[in-house]
Formats: C-alpha cells, sequence, structure tokens
C-alpha cells in the first residue's frame, strides 16, 4: 500500500466531496512519507492550514510522484515531471460542469498571459484527466477547442490508462479524491472530486499547491512570474 492509499484508509472513505471539487483540508491524518526540504523551493514558505508533511497531496517543498502517463492527442507518453520548466498541473474531465472549466480556463488563462510576456518557452501546462473511458483523443481535441487552449505552446492533455490507473495515480498518488455517480450511462455519468492545481519548479518541486474551486489565474500567474525571476 503506497502513500495515498495509506492516507486513504486513516481518512476513511471519500469526505467533504460536491459536485464540482473537495475542501483541501478534510484528511489531513498521517505524516507523509515524501520528503519535505524548503531549500528545494524558491517561492516564499506558504500560509497553509495544514502542514505539508499530512496532506494527502503533493504540496510545498515535495517533489511529484514518479508516474508516467499518455498523452492521447500526441500519441506518447511522457513522465509527470517539470522537465526542467515551471510546470502547472490540474486534475479534471471533460464532461464536468461546474469546477473543472474554471480550473482549465485558469491555467488557459496563465499560458494567455505567458505567451503575451514571452514566458511560455519556460513554462509547461498538464492537464490530467481522471476519465480516460471517455476522454479519448476526439473528445480532448474538441475540449481544448471549446476551452480556447493553446496546444502547440507547452500544452499537454493526459490520460492514465483505465479507471485502474486513474484511482492509482489520481487518488493514490496525488490525493485527488474523485467518485464516480449516477446514472451509469456513459454519456450521463459525472464525478465528485477534490480540486487541486500545483505549481512546480523547475526542478520538480512543489511551490504551490491552489485548493480553491475558483482559483485566481493572477494570483496563480504572480506566483509562476516570482518563481521564474528567482531561478533567473
Amino acid at each position: 500500500m503506497n502513500r495515498r492509499q495509506y492516507l486513504g484508509a486513516i481518512g476513511g472513505g471519500i469526505a467533504a466531496l460536491s459536485a464540482g471539487c473537495s475542501t483541501a483540508e478534510s484528511d489531513t491524518t498521517v505524516t507523509s512519507e515524501r520528503s519535505i526540504d524548503a531549500s528545494n523551493t524558491y517561492l516564499d514558505t506558504p500560509d497553509l492550514r495544514a502542514e505539508p508533511s499530512i496532506l494527502p497531496y503533493p504540496a510545498y517543498g515535495q517533489s511529484l510522484p514518479d508516474v508516467t502517463l499518455s498523452d492521447p492527442l500526441a500519441g506518447d507518453s511522457v513522465s509527470i515531471d517539470s522537465d526542467g520548466r515551471d510546470t502547472l498541473i490540474t486534475f479534471f474531465y471533460s464532461h464536468c460542469q461546474t469546477v473543472c472549466p474554471r480550473l482549465i480556463s485558469a491555467l488557459r488563462n496563465v499560458q494567455a498571459k505567458a505567451i503575451e510576456d514571452n514566458r511560455i518557452d519556460t513554462t509547461a501546462f498538464q492537464a490530467v484527466t481522471f476519465d480516460p473511458e471517455r476522454d479519448d483523443a476526439d473528445r480532448l481535441g474538441g475540449y481544448a477547442d471549446r476551452m480556447n487552449v493553446a496546444l502547440d505552446e507547452n500544452w499537454r492533455f493526459l490520460a492514465p490508462d483505465s479507471p485502474e490507473d486513474a484511482k492509482d495515480i489520481v487518488m493514490d498518488e496525488f490525493g485527488v479524491r474523485f467518485e464516480r455517480t449516477h446514472p451509469e450511462e456513459m454519456d450521463k455519468y459525472m464525478f465528485t472530486h477534490r480540486s487541486l492545481i500545483l505549481l512546480v519548479n523547475a526542478d520538480g518541486y512543489v511551490e504551490r499547491s491552489y485548493t480553491d474551486s475558483t482559483p485566481s489565474w493572477q494570483s496563480i500567474y504572480d506566483d509562476l512570474r516570482t518563481l521564474r525571476d528567482r531561478e533567473a
């Protein structure tokens, strides 16, 4: 049983979920096995309601889980890491009608601003779906168009290979809890899930974990700009 599974077992099920997101610090129960070292970060210590070591998701000073995901649009697989660039990561599914469009919009607006400010070459975006059964290449391509995402500007839509892998990776490794709802029809079911955006520095360590269901893209961009300036 890995760290995220252990947290879920101790926490006892999926708690405090809503149609779009869940509260962020509702299951802070166990000391993390993931190391924390502020010397790996560039931004100041954030004002957290809990120590990073007991949060279920990667937080300030922690490295990302070592996982590989498919890119349905590119037809290849990539490792979740910073790839030498500052990276923004979020978790979503394209049929979501509540929080997911806000998460994707926040990253899209940061992307647009980074392009405008000539910072896009040092910035990457990864949006990970936990609904691989429906979020195939055709679906994600149409979703990118609807959300006005620039796929050719360091943006990737990533997907686990199966629903089981989605649980193992998104829920157990990244601490993004989700639960499929009824009805069972493929075109109608939804998920309750946690809201999370991660800002990861070029060395692969988390600088910020944004858990607001209505994230401020301006605040995220300000953090990104400060991070890049301090890394330079």
